[in-house]
């Protein structure tokens, strides 16, 4: 069971409560309205989930399902659209182990370095101003928008989006990142997907809006 659910109906389904709660999550928290009692208690109770299994050791390097905000949908914005650089998109699906169930409710952190290959300066946050979290939706779908981030200065490190993926079974942790086909700097070790399930060397294309876009799929082991 993904989550501690409230009594449900013999009407209502199991795929409706999980579709409520992912919408109601995507919402702010309306406190005080009665209406909005049952959406709240899905909300608190996916949320406190989620935090339960979030890394909340501030050494931990990679992190950052503890700081999700109180509003989380299945899409982010992570790069505002002034932003310098090429604009990207990137979508997919979070599948079971089996690699075919969509996973609804799969709390997905991302995050990378700026077009100079920079994370976090002064006092910003140590992962940088481009990070961003996702909640997938029933159908187990994520995507966000940002710009193409720059490999590590002086390095020969390919440019990456790093990820990590949380629900309330599992304990957050990391999956393969995002990588570019045609980046120079990939090599045959990263070729090797070790965790995520799916190729993450994405090749872009533009769409209609002449935006690079891309698939990663992502599969929970």
């Amino acid at each position: 069971m993904m989550l501690d659910e409230p009594k449900l109906s013999d009407q209502t389904s199991r795929r409706e409560f999980v579709r409520a709660a992912s919408i109601a999550l995507s919402l702010p928290l309306l406190f005080g309205c009665r209406s909005d009692m049952f959406a709240q208690g899905a909300v608190h109770d996916l949320r406190q989930g989620l935090l339960r299994n979030a890394i909340i050791d501030p050494s931990c390097s990679w992190c950052g399902a503890r700081d999700m905000p109180a509003t989380v949908g299945p899409a982010a914005l992570i790069a505002p659209k002034p932003e310098a650089g090429e604009r990207i998109a990137i979508r997919g699906t979070v599948y079971g182990k089996d690699g075919k169930t969509p996973y609804a409710n799969a709390l997905i952190y991302a995050y990378h370095t700026d077009i100079h290959g920079i994370y976090g300066r002064g006092n910003e946050h140590k992962h940088g101003r481009f990070r961003g979290w996702m909640l997938t939706d029933a159908n187990g779908q994520y995507s966000f928008e940002t710009i193409l981030p720059a490999s590590y200065p002086n390095s020969t490190i390919a440019k990456h989006i790093h990820m990590t993926v949380t629900t309330v079974e599992r304990k957050e942790d990391w999956i393969d990142s995002i990588l570019f086909e045609g980046d120079r700097f990939i090599t045959a070790r990263e070729r090797v997907i070790t965790k995520g399930g799916f190729n993450p060397i994405l090749s872009l294309a533009k769409d209609r809006n002449g935006v690079l876009s891309g698939v990663r799929d992502i599969m929970l082991t």
